[in-house]
């Protein structure tokens, strides 16, 4: 992954009725949530977060998922309990707006779980890209996907 785009954002969306349960959670994890915000700690630490944040990515406001989670051996089984029950929450509120999420290019892992799980690539306009730079990072990431997930087809972005 080229360092010029090590934090360039990308939005994947996560069209509605795709989740239908949660995922489990380790045993030892402690799940904390209220309407918009998720939260796992593990030994009264907090190890991860997931919450919405209003955000104008395309001329009106929108919830946008912000994920937080250690960088550690966890941070894909965090990123899916905490995706599952962010979506699960977000079906039950009336809007016809699919759920989206930002995430930066050079986290791989965290764009190859949410593809397993159901989200896509956004490849239209957005407050800091023109569709065809959209469509640019996507070629990119896939690349970068294939290259780093070789034998597991189920991660490639289509």
């Amino acid at each position: 992954m080229n360092d010029q785009n090590i934090n360039n954002e990308v939005l994947m969306v996560l069209p509605r009725k795709t989740v239908y349960t949660a995922s489990k959670l380790a045993e030892n994890w402690v799940l904390n949530q209220d309407s918009a915000h998720f939260s796992i700690s593990l030994e009264g630490s907090l190890i991860a977060t997931a919450y919405w944040q209003e955000a104008d990515d395309f001329g009106m406001n929108r919830p946008a998922i912000v994920f937080e989670g250690q960088s550690d051996a966890l941070r894909a089984d965090l990123f899916t309990a905490l995706m599952t029950r962010m979506a699960l929450a977000y079906d039950e509120i009336p809007s016809k707006y699919p759920l989206y999420i930002r995430l930066f290019e050079s986290d791989l892992e965290l764009i190859a779980q949410a593809s397993r799980m159901g989200f896509v690539p956004y490849f239209g306009e957005w407050k800091k890209k023109t569709a065809p730079e959209s469509e640019e990072d996507w070629k990119r990431i896939t690349e970068a996907l294939r290259q780093a997930y070789p034998a597991q087809d189920d991660v490639m972005i289509h």
